[in-house]
């Protein structure tokens, strides 16, 4: 149960809690999230006893009783993006910033700070916009994910290096945007960044779309056992989410 001092705590709004902050663009936040972090707060809503079967094997089984409980909890995260914040902002504007050492040259995405490399003594970069053209380094074909990812499966996340930089950044590969088949991915592959519709300020607001037919590394039988294996994964998305 919440406390009478749990219950009238408000949010407080930008800039009470330093000194010299000026808000140069703001999205407000949602009417519907403004209790939101208040809510739940780990409480017991409801319960259910249940029985089930429980064992070390399949041919063990045991049947036994269990409580099973409901806690509602919900976070409002209200955080910065610190240093990096401009590279969070670019993506509102569809623009790609990356940062460089001035001393060493070296081109970071996702953007850093200060400049990795010991002999730079953790040297400012400066921040640089970047062509949206890049390179697929290597990537995996996710069968399975986060339950806010799970209609778009099966797909493509691989590791980019965008407009040459000495790091990699982790997206989505649309091959279906570029007419090409899943199985058809392979690395090296030259790959064109693009920006959703409605860009939130978030990393996922970027994916790749291959710019040219990847060099097919694979046997027919090989790109033949993983198209059997992407069929399991269409037909159990379409058998969930229609």
């Amino acid at each position: 149960m919440m406390s009478k001092k749990e219950k009238n705590f408000k949010w407080p709004k930008i800039g009470e809690q330093g000194h010299n902050v000026k808000v140069i663009k703001e999205k407000p936040l949602d009417s519907k999230f403004k209790d939101w972090g208040s809510l739940g707060r780990m409480s017991i809503a409801g319960y259910r006893i249940i029985e089930a079967s429980e064992g070390p094997r399949i041919d063990k089984l045991e049947t036994r009783r269990y409580m099973r409980v409901y806690r509602p909890y919900d976070v409002l995260y209200n955080h910065s993006y610190g240093r990096v914040s401009k590279f969070f902002e670019g993506l509102l504007e569809k623009k790609i910033y990356g940062t460089q050492c001035p001393r060493c040259g070296d081109k970071f995405l996702p953007p850093r700070a200060h400049c990795w490399r010991p002999e730079c003594s953790l040297e400012e970069t400066k921040w640089i916009e970047l062509k949206p053209q890049g390179i697929l380094h290597s990537y995996t074909i996710l069968g399975f994910a986060a339950e806010a990812f799970l209609p778009q499966l099966p797909f493509v996340l691989g590791y980019v290096r965008i407009d040459g930089c000495n790091t990699l950044i982790a997206l989505r590969v649309a091959m279906e945007e570029a007419g090409y088949a899943l199985e058809d991915i392979e690395c090296d592959t030259p790959v064109t960044i693009k920006f959703i519709d409605k860009p939130q300020g978030s990393v996922l607001d970027l994916y790749a779309v291959p710019s040219e037919k990847p060099k097919s590394r694979k046997t027919p039988e090989q790109k033949q056992r993983l198209k059997k294996q992407l069929e399991v994964i269409y037909s159990w998305v379409k058998e969930k989410y229609g």
